[in-house]
């Protein structure tokens, strides 16, 4: 057993007594080489949940530059970071590029003269899975870390040939693990596709298949019951589409909820991914704004997930931030169709042709509510709903059963990867 002493960090814990903790500028140094007329001489590069990989230039998928002439250089075997949108664990964050090519200006590139950076990759990986970066960033709309944050994160210092072998280690674990992984959200992403199939046919085409059908008028969309309507959202809302608070706010271990992207998982709220507890007096001021309750439609509008949605269930009180937006809807309308009907392919389709980009794609709030939907009679909406609620049940539980199957996997490769970098887990 070797011996062990205190890292000085808390996030770190112990370490071995012969590792030493040292600023990441100790080892890296920020490069920025913008590529300017050399473009055509480099393939595109784009850091992904997969890592970084090859990407056309007329890929146009996400966000697209009109030019290419600002973007930065990354080589082999340096380290890539995405630190902006902190609030969104679900987009990547930290790759080791195996190309040469271009990446976003966006970007934060650290390079050094080592041969093999794959220890600090997992490295860097820890952090990300431990959410490291969300708390060294700032608390604005949308926190980020620049290349001086990175620059002064700890990392440790150790031998060469102690970093080979840890990676080789980690290498061959993690390639298992992520081979499983896959294989189960391969399961996950079709029962998904087959759900939304499910959805959209009956949102659009209703539950009798010999109704009178008409041109819906809506891009992508076939035509529908001659009885139904093509209505804005604003026509089906209680009250304006409003999303939560804008300013930074101070979080505690306890008292009211606080959600935001996170917190939106599979169609529902999950309180275990909250951003945290805010005071019972700053709630009040949030509710001033938008109080939740039962019914109410939370949509994401700010970052990677931007239109998916979960419904409020629940009496416990809460309160949203601003990546969320909520939709109440008026007596013409039946909630839990709506629910439905903000899944289906058409208003994906529709959201994905609204939404803005920034330095991540965005639907304001107004844009929501100009959005169109189609709407059966009342007495049908509920038909639909209470139809797709049985539907939808037993396949929520096939990907549940799934998910929790992936959610066990990952966490044991958090964890072994934490206890792997730090020297808790001796591999040598």
């Amino acid at each position: 057993m070797r011996e062990m002493k205190d890292s000085g960090v808390e996030w770190i814990g112990e370490i071995p007594k012969d590792w030493e903790i040292v600023p990441t500028k100790r080892c890296f140094r920020n490069i920025k080489r913008v590529v300017g007329s050399d473009v055509d001489n480099y393939e595109r590069l784009a850091l992904t949940m997969n890592g970084v990989i090859k990407r056309s230039k007329e890929d146009s998928e996400g966000l697209q530059p009109e030019k290419f002439e600002g973007y930065q250089i990354l080589r082999k075997n340096e380290l890539v970071f995405k630190l902006i949108d902190l609030e969104n664990v679900k987009t990547s964050r930290v790759g080791l590029s195996s190309y040469t090519g271009l990446v976003s200006p966006a970007y934060i590139v650290l390079t050094n003269e080592s041969e093999d950076n794959r220890f600090y990759y997992y490295w860097f990986m820890f952090l990300y899975y431990n959410e490291i970066f969300n708390h060294l960033g700032g608390d604005g709309v949308r926190s980020a870390l620049n290349a001086k944050d990175l620059s002064v994160i700890p990392i440790v210092a150790i031998p060469t040939y102690t970093q080979n072998f840890i990676a080789n280690y980690l290498d061959e674990k993690c390639r298992k693990i992520d081979t499983i992984v896959q294989k189960q959200q391969k399961i996950i992403e079709k029962l998904m596709v087959y759900k939304q199939s499910i959805i959209t046919e009956i949102v659009t085409k209703g539950l009798n298949p010999n109704v009178e059908i008409y041109d819906s008028e809506i891009q992508g969309m076939d035509n529908i019951p001659k009885h139904w309507e093509n209505r804005k959202m604003l026509s089906i809302l209680s009250m304006r589409v409003v999303d939560g608070p804008h300013e930074s706010v101070e979080l505690f271990d306890e008292g009211i909820p606080y959600i935001s992207a996170n917190a939106i998982v599979n169609g529902r709220i999950d309180f275990t991914k909250m951003r945290g507890y805010i005071s019972e007096k700053y709630c009040d001021v949030c509710d001033q704004r938008y109080t939740p309750r039962k019914k109410d439609i939370l949509m994401i509008k700010l970052g990677a997930t931007t239109g998916q949605i979960a419904m409020v269930e629940t009496d416990r009180r809460f309160n949203i931030w601003v990546p969320l937006a909520a939709i109440r809807c008026n007596d013409e309308a039946d909630a839990r169709f709506v629910y439905y009907a903000l899944q289906s392919r058409y208003f994906i389709r529709q959201m994905e042709l609204s939404w803005t980009y920034g330095t991540q794609q965005t639907l304001g709030v107004k844009t929501i509510e100009r959005l169109r939907i189609i709407l059966p009679p009342k007495n049908e909406q509920r038909e639909i709903a209470v139809f797709l609620d049985k539907k939808c049940a037993s396949i929520d539980t096939a990907i549940d059963k799934k998910q929790e199957i992936v959610e066990k996997l990952i966490n044991y490769k958090k964890s072994l990867i934490y206890e792997v970098v730090t020297g808790k887990k001796e591999v040598i």
